[in-house]
C-alpha cells in the first residue's frame, strides 16, 4: 500500500473521530472531502524528484475564526504529523481559487461558490481611534487577530502620530488629505481616513519640525473604541466600517471613550515643554524588597535621593518604598509617560515617622543598594548665563546656602544652535565644586534664578582629588 493510500485511511479515521459527518468524492485522481458542509479539503498526489508528494488543500473552511466560541475545523495539525512523508498543507485564505471554481463546475451539487457567497467572512477585531477638530471627526483603525482585552488602546494610540510622520516622509508626492484611506505599517498597521490625515496634518505636520514631533508620545484628546467586522480577505480594508463611522452609524461599535483621563490630560507636557526636566525616582516597595521590579514616580521634592524611604500610592493604597535611583529626565526622554506617573507623596524624614507606618530602620538593613552618596563622589557643576548680575546672584546664593565649596566665573564666547539657527554671544561660565549629594539642590537653585528658557547645566565627576581638597569640600558644604 502506498504512502498516499495510507494517508487517506488515517485521514478518514481522524475525520470520523473529530467530526459529525463528512462526504468523500473522487475527482480525477484526487479526493475531495466535504466536512460538516463547512470545510472542503482537496487531497492529491504528485510525483516530484522521484518522491511521492501529497498535497492537502483547504478550498473552503467557513468555521475558521468566524465565531470565537465555536471550535475551528483544524486539519493542519493532523497533516503536520506527516511532514516526514512530504505532505504539504495549504490553508484556506478566504480567496476563491481556480481549483474551487473548477470543482464547482464539475460537482454543482456541492454548491461551493454559493456557500462562499453566503459566508460572512472571518471575524476581525478592530481597534478604533477618533480625533475631532472643528467639528470634523477623523478615524484610524487597526485590525487584530485577538480580542480587545489583550492590548490597551493607549498602547496603540501612542504610535499613531509617528506612524503618520513616517508615511508623510516616505510619500512626499502623496496629498494625504485627498487619499480616501491611508495604510501605514509600523508597530501597528493603521488605516487612516482623509479626515484623520487632515487633522494630523494641520495640527502637527504643518506647525512643527519633525525632530520636535518625534518627541510626542501622546495626543490628549484622542477617543477610542472596539468593534469587529467580518472580512473574507484579512488584508481587506473595512471601507464599510469607515463609511458607517463617518455617517455616525454606530450599531456595531462599542462605547467611545476618552483614551486619557482628565488627570492624565492635565499632566501631559505641551510640545514646548519637551525640554523641561522632571525629577524621577525609582523605588522598590518595602513589603517586597526581594523583588527585582522597581517602579517610577515623579518627585516634587528634589532633595529625595537614593536610599531614602518615601510614601507612595500603589493601587489606591499609601505604602512605604525605598528609593533605588533618582535622576532628572527631559520631558521627551522620561522612563514612563508623565501623564501616567504618580507623584511621591512625601519623604519619610525620621525613624519615628517610619515606625508609624509599621517599619523600622532594621527592616532595610540587609537590602543591598548602590548608593553613590556612600562613596562621597565630588563634582564640578557648570552653567552659563549672559548677564553678570545673574551669574553673581547664582554664585552668591549657592555659597550662602553652603551647597558649594567654591565658585569661579569666566567670560567666554559661545556658539550654539537655538530655534533652527546658530547663535553667537558673550556669556559668563560658572563652575562650582561640590559633593554629589548637593547636586540636585544646586540645579534647583540655578533654575530658580536663571533667566534662560533652557539653562545649560552639567556635572562632571572629579576623578583625581587630593585628600586635602576632599576635606575642604566636605567641611565647606552642609
Amino acid at each position: 500500500m502506498s504512502n498516499f493510500e495510507n494517508f487517506l485511511i488515517e485521514f478518514e479515521e481522524y475525520l470520523e473521530k473529530k467530526f459529525w459527518n463528512f462526504k468523500k468524492y473522487e475527482i480525477d485522481s484526487s479526493f475531495l472531502y466535504d466536512i460538516e458542509e463547512k470545510a472542503v479539503v482537496l487531497i492529491e498526489k504528485k510525483e516530484e524528484f522521484s518522491k511521492e508528494h501529497i498535497i492537502c488543500r483547504e478550498l473552503l473552511n467557513l468555521k475558521n475564526e468566524k465565531d470565537y466560541n465555536y471550535s475551528d475545523i483544524k486539519i493542519k495539525p493532523f497533516c503536520s504529523n506527516y511532514i516526514k512523508e512530504w505532505v504539504t498543507f495549504y490553508p484556506f485564505k478566504g480567496e476563491i481559487t481556480e481549483e474551487l471554481k473548477s470543482i464547482d463546475q464539475r460537482q454543482p451539487d456541492l454548491k461551493l461558490l454559493e456557500r462562499y457567497e453566503n459566508w460572512e467572512g472571518y471575524r476581525v477585531v478592530i481597534a478604533g481611534i477618533q480625533l475631532e477638530d472643528n467639528r470634523e471627526k477623523g478615524y484610524a483603525l487597526v485590525k487584530f487577530s485577538y480580542t480587545g482585552s489583550v492590548v490597551e488602546l493607549r498602547e496603540i494610540a501612542k504610535h499613531l502620530l509617528n506612524s503618520f510622520i513616517d508615511f508623510t516622509i516616505e510619500n512626499l508626492s502623496v496629498d494625504v488629505e485627498k487619499e480616501k484611506i491611508i495604510e501605514i505599517t509600523n508597530v501597528y498597521d493603521f488605516m487612516i481616513n482623509k479626515t484623520m490625515a487632515k487633522i494630523l496634518n494641520e495640527r502637527y505636520i504643518k506647525k512643527y519640525s519633525i525632530d520636535r514631533l518625534r518627541k510626542i508620545k501622546e495626543i490628549p484628546d484622542l477617543k477610542g473604541f472596539w468593534t469587529s467586522v467580518y472580512l473574507k480577505n484579512k488584508k481587506e480594508i473595512p471601507y464599510d466600517l469607515f463609511k458607517n463611522l463617518e455617517n455616525e452609524k454606530m450599531d456595531n461599535v462599542g462605547t467611545i471613550y476618552d483614551i486619557y483621563t482628565e488627570n492624565m490630560k492635565a499632566r501631559m507636557p505641551k510640545i514646548e515643554d519637551f525640554d523641561k526636566e522632571y525629577y524621577y525616582v525609582s523605588v522598590v516597595y518595602a513589603d517586597d524588597l526581594d523583588s527585582y521590579d522597581f517602579y517610577n514616580y515623579i518627585s516634587d521634592d528634589k532633595t529625595v535621593k537614593v536610599g531614602d524611604k518615601v510614601l507612595v500610592n500603589r493601587s489606591g493604597e499609601d505604602v512605604v518604598a525605598l528609593v533605588k535611583e533618582a535622576k532628572y529626565y527631559l520631558g521627551s526622554d522620561v522612563p514612563y509617560p508623565i501623564s501616567r506617573t504618580k507623584t511621591i507623596i512625601k519623604k519619610i524624614e525620621s525613624d519615628e515617622e517610619l515606625e508609624k507606618y509599621g517599619y523600622t530602620p532594621e527592616d532595610f538593613v540587609d537590602y543591598e543598594i548602590y548608593n553613590e552618596d556612600e562613596f562621597e563622589y565630588y563634582y564640578i557643576v557648570t552653567t552659563l548665563c549672559d548677564k553678570q548680575e545673574i551669574a553673581e546672584k547664582i554664585s552668591k546664593t549657592l555659597m550662602q546656602k553652603k551647597l558649594v565649596a567654591g565658585s569661579q566665573i569666566y567670560k567666554v564666547k559661545s556658539d550654539y544652535w537655538w530655534k533652527g539657527k546658530i547663535e553667537t554671544k558673550e556669556e559668563f561660565k560658572l563652575e562650582f565644586r561640590t559633593r554629589l549629594d548637593k547636586v540636585n539642590e544646586i540645579v534647583e537653585v540655578i533654575k530658580s534664578i536663571h533667566d534662560y528658557q533652557v539653562p545649560a547645566i552639567s556635572k562632571t565627576e572629579i576623578i583625581c582629588l587630593t585628600e586635602e581638597m576632599e576635606k575642604w569640600i566636605d567641611e565647606s558644604v552642609e
